[in-house]
């Protein structure tokens, strides 16, 4: 029994936190998982094989599927089985698993979800991740406050009641722990939410979904509506000449790029190894080509972008040293000629920031810019090719449609007829940021 309450419990939590999960996990396609255990902590390394756990293959694979670690586990009875059936239940049932929900409750799950994203992106403005952690190990909630406002000027003080509630908030679905009467970082949130980790992504959710991404949703009924709204959308070479509005975006961009460039370069790094020049279009603050050139020492990189984008790219360029190799073309991927003669092209979330009629000729222009034997990258957002999820792709692909409304929710089949019209040839598909982005790599014969 204690077995079966322990899992439950933790599954419970884990798909509680979904909801902030949503705002979005870049940097988390190339970090450590952290899996739920039954008897003994673990690091994610996989269950171990039947021959040492003496449970049956079929159930480590299930088990495997569900994130849930079997090791130490004598038997696959019927009880083990019975309990991960009420796992599979309890995770689907939840904000964002992907089936049909069953109850109000879930209902509820769904609706109030804007709140716990909310207490997410309020906990990164007051650093509050990064207090807990600097601390180095549990904090009593008397202390708190204390912990909190070190170094914070007086006037920016958060009050001890208000701090108390939003960290009950945040322990309820899961992004702090309580022990006792102390509070700490559960290990996603050490590992990605702490300021300088090395998975960190707290500023792109801070920045780009919480200040500019969050706010076009209060405009998704009108827009499909087609009624007139008080904010006027711009497109992008519009919004991006505001060179406040350019540096945020960039900026909190940064940070999720990281992650997904090392993710391209473990699955395609053969591919990417016998490459000596690259675009980057649509590349932004140049965090892809920054990344790649650094894991490739013969690879080097254009980045094409916004002249106001490109300014803070050069910016970060030059302060990793690497101006001489990644440089920087201003331009509109629309309407600017492409530089030719390179070994790769990538396009990283371009595909749904534009309309769905301008794919063809966008990745013409691409098949127009290799050499032959060049190789050409997609990396978006994508639902499956049934158009019943993943539930991450499918809710980004809902908010663009707000700001870009002849863009289109991108699926492996449309990609791959778009590229094919292009002329690419052996198009293979591959997981970038689980849950959320796939990549897709033709070659031009």
């Amino acid at each position: 029994m204690m077995l079966r309450t322990t899992l439950l419990r933790t599954l419970q939590r884990s798909a509680a936190s979904a909801a902030p999960a949503a705002a979005a996990a870049a940097a988390a396609a190339a970090a450590p998982r952290v899996v739920p255990t039954l008897g003994g902590s673990r690091a994610a390394r996989g269950l171990s094989s039947s021959s040492s756990s003496g449970l049956d293959d079929a159930t480590l694979t299930r088990a495997k599927a569900l994130n849930v670690d079997l090791s130490g586990k004598a038997s696959a009875d019927d009880a083990v089985a019975s309990l991960l059936d009420e796992i599979e239940v309890l995770k689907g049932s939840k904000l964002l698993g992907g089936v049909p929900i069953r109850d109000a409750e879930d209902i509820s799950h769904i609706a109030f979800s804007f709140m716990a994203a909310k207490a997410l992106f309020a906990a990164l403005d007051i650093s509050l991740f990064t207090a807990l952690h600097r601390v180095g190990g549990p904090v009593e909630y008397s202390d708190l406050a204390a912990v909190v406002n070190e170094g914070v000027a007086a006037s920016e003080h958060v009050d001890e009641r208000k701090l108390v509630t939003l960290v009950t908030a945040l322990t309820s679905v899961g992004l702090l722990k309580k022990e006792g009467s102390t509070i700490a970082n559960v290990p996603a949130s050490e590992a990605f939410l702490v300021r300088g980790a090395k998975y960190d992504f707290g500023d792109y959710l801070r920045f780009q979904i919480d200040k500019q991404m969050y706010p076009f949703m209060d405009h998704v009924s009108s827009v499909l509506q087609g009624k007139p709204s008080k904010q006027r959308f711009v497109d992008y070479e519009e919004w991006m000449g505001d060179p406040e509005e350019a540096r945020l975006y960039t900026e909190s961009q940064h940070a999720g790029s990281h992650g997904p460039a090392r993710s391209l370069a473990r699955y395609k790094g053969a591919l990417l190894n016998e490459c000596t020049t690259l675009l980057d279009v649509g590349g932004g603050s140049g965090g892809f080509s920054l990344t790649l050139a650094s894991l490739f020492p013969n690879l080097k990189c254009t980045v094409m972008d916004f002249p106001n984008v490109i300014e803070v790219g050069r910016e970060y360029a030059e302060a990793d040293g690497m101006s001489d190799r990644v440089d920087f073309v201003g331009g509109n991927a629309l309407e600017t000629p492409f530089p030719t003669d390179k070994s790769a092209v990538l396009m990283s979330y371009l595909s749904s920031s534009v309309g769905g009629d301008n794919l063809e000729e966008l990745y013409t222009k691409a098949y127009d810019a290799l050499e032959p034997g060049g190789i050409f990258v997609v990396h978006d957002f994508m639902v499956n090719d049934e158009r019943d999820g993943p539930p991450l792709a499918a809710l980004w692909a809902l908010q663009h449609m707000v700001f870009t409304p002849g863009a289109i929710s991108l699926t492996p089949a449309a990609v791959t007829g778009f590229m094919q019209s292009a002329g690419f040839e052996d198009i293979e598909f591959f997981t970038m940021i689980p849950g959320m982005t796939q990549g897709a790599i033709g070659i031009k014969k």
